[in-house]
């Protein structure tokens, strides 16, 4: 690492050097070639310098640490870890500087920058990564002022256990106000249990927003030939979507989706995750790496955390969200529905066994395979004239629901 300024050089000659800066006897130019220190650094020095001699203390002012090697010494742990996942011999084509970082607060609780990590490598000779071409932004559409006002929602597949496995369905969601990620799920195929299953997480954690943003896929929009059936469980809690006319129109959702293709691999791979895992760990991994992300990880458009972000929205009342209903639907909606007519003797055959439903023979009914699994069994569908009616379930959370 640099050294310190008055460690480098002479406190009587970086005095000197300022003072001249000061008064404008040298150029920008020359003082920081002399000194050899940025620009910021060195009008930090003049600003100092110059209240020193306000006070009459320009003769003994002397040139205060900057962000060089005062810090504290690196735990081994950690640099071990960071040698781990960025030597040339190692991980280095799969993690980079700043998902290193993240990983070294999330592991070890020692907060990093990526640029410190860099720094870091660097001067050790483990690392050097290539520049990625850049790419001009699209312009970007404006963020929302409130929380739960605007999620934007994407999924995108991809070999997330690396090419000889199975191509896996990300989806993820985020809070356009304050860019926390509310939902993130790796899935076999992207299909309505899919997002259900998103959805059902999502909004049972954070609450209910106004409006989802979502492209024109058959899964959101039906070409203007009624509701899909997405659509319609979002429209029972008066959830809207908002179509975006372009993938670069969800430029926020997008550019998690690039995150997450680049760490998620990566941190399977050294974790030791394969196709044989299942999806439940893989999504509890994934979970960790997110909730990490919301709460201590800086981010670049807003300076700051989301969940600091998202916090100080909701303490200046700025919060759309709406709590779950307590109408006894919440389960229903959320699960798939297909249509059954009770069995003799008043019982249905279900996953291999007889279930009860006390109903006549031949009453015609719905079948609901929720989210978890489990599975019930109602007279009605979803609707806010009447609560369901409920003849048989193993859902626990409808049960209680139900009393």
């Amino acid at each position: 690492m640099k050294r310190q300024l008055a460690s480098r050089l002479g406190v009587a000659h970086v005095r000197d050097t300022v003072a001249q800066f000061a008064e404008g006897g040298i150029s920008l130019s020359a003082a920081m070639q002399d000194l050899g220190i940025g620009k910021t650094r060195l009008y930090g020095l003049r600003t100092s310098f110059l209240a020193a001699k306000a006070q009459g203390l320009g003769a003994d002012w002397v040139p205060g640490a900057s962000g060089g090697d005062h810090m504290p010494r690196w735990p081994e742990e950690v640099r071990n870890f960071l040698r781990e996942v960025l030597s040339k011999d190692s991980n280095a084509d799969r993690f980079s500087y700043a998902f290193a970082a993240a990983e070294a607060g999330r592991r070890f609780g020692f907060r990093l920058d990526r640029a410190q990590v860099r720094k870091w490598a660097l001067a050790q000779g483990i690392k050097s990564f290539r520049q990625k071409p850049h790419v001009s932004p699209h312009t970007r559409r404006w963020q929302r002022t409130c929380v739960g006002e605007l999620w934007q929602l994407d999924a995108t597949p991809d070999y997330f256990l690396g090419r000889g496995g199975p191509q896996l369905h990300l989806i993820d969601m985020l809070d356009d106000c304050s860019r926390m990620q509310v939902g993130c799920g790796l899935y076999a195929r992207e299909s309505l249990g899919a997002y259900l299953h998103m959805f059902h997480g999502a909004f049972g954690r954070f609450g209910i927003p106004l409006q989802v943003y979502v492209d024109k896929a058959s899964f959101f929009t039906s070409g203007g030939a009624g509701v899909t059936q997405l659509e319609e469980r979002l429209r029972f809690f008066g959830v809207s979507f908002v179509l975006a006319n372009t993938p670069e129109a969800k430029g926020k959702i997008e550019r998690v989706h690039q995150v997450w293709q680049d760490r998620l691999p990566r941190s399977f791979s050294h974790e030791g995750f394969t196709a044989a895992t299942p999806l439940e760990v893989l999504n509890a991994h994934a979970q960790a790496l997110v909730d990490y992300r919301n709460s201590f990880e800086l981010h670049r458009e807003i300076g700051m955390t989301p969940g600091d972000a998202w916090d100080g929205a909701v303490r200046e009342g700025r919060n759309k969200l709406r709590a779950v209903p307590s109408d006894g639907w919440w389960e229903l909606v959320w699960a798939t529905r297909s249509r059954i007519v009770i069995g003799a003797r008043g019982k249905v055959f279900l996953d291999g066994m007889w279930c009860p439903t006390e109903c006549p023979n031949g009453t015609r009914a719905y079948l609901y395979r929720h989210v978890d699994g489990t599975v019930s069994v109602a007279l009605n569908k979803p609707t806010h004239s009447e609560p369901p009616k409920v003849v048989f379930t193993t859902n626990t959370r409808l049960l209680r629901s139900q009393r």
